[in-house]
């Protein structure tokens, strides 16, 4: 560990250590005053005496007014690839097993058989089309900028300019 002979206090906060210290320009003793004191009187640039100044340019967030906004692109949407995947996997099931309880029951006319044979078809193409039609769902909107507030975590999209 080295030792230094400068002291580590900020000259406003030191008391005076020379006898010149209380002395003004002209020699005259002036009164002592404390550290704390002219601490205290002198305002802090970080203290929270400035004001901010907001103009109508200003991005706030609309739920907490912070102003510490940043704008992003998109990006992937796996919640989108989710919820076409899961929903065209759904209506391929249903038509499968809307033609198996027709074919259960055993309906027997020509015209019916066919249509419940399309719909067995519609239902494997669903089925068999379904994981790349949802990957292909999640990049729709990828580019579009979409604004974040870092002080709430709140996500909107910007409306757009006229």
């Amino acid at each position: 560990m080295q030792r230094t002979d400068r002291t580590t206090l900020n000259p406003q906060n030191r008391p005076p250590t020379a006898p010149q210290g209380n002395r003004t320009a002209n020699g005259q003793a002036k009164a002592a005053s404390s550290p704390i004191n002219r601490v205290s009187a002198t305002p802090s640039a970080g203290a929270g005496n400035h004001t901010e100044h907001t103009s109508k340019n200003t991005v706030t967030c609309r739920k907490c007014k912070s102003t510490q906004i940043v704008a992003n692109k998109r990006g992937y949407s796996f919640a989108n690839m989710f919820k076409t995947l899961g929903s065209i996997i759904f209506i391929g099931i249903l038509s499968i097993v809307f033609v198996t309880v027709y074919m259960w029951y055993g309906i027997s006319s020509s015209s019916s058989s066919s249509v419940a044979g399309a719909f067995g078809v519609i239902g494997m193409i669903l089925l068999f089309l379904s994981l790349p039609t949802s990957i292909l769902v999640g990049f729709i909107g990828r580019n579009e900028i979409v604004n974040g507030c870092m002080n709430c975590g709140f996500k909107w999209r910007p409306a757009k300019r006229k």
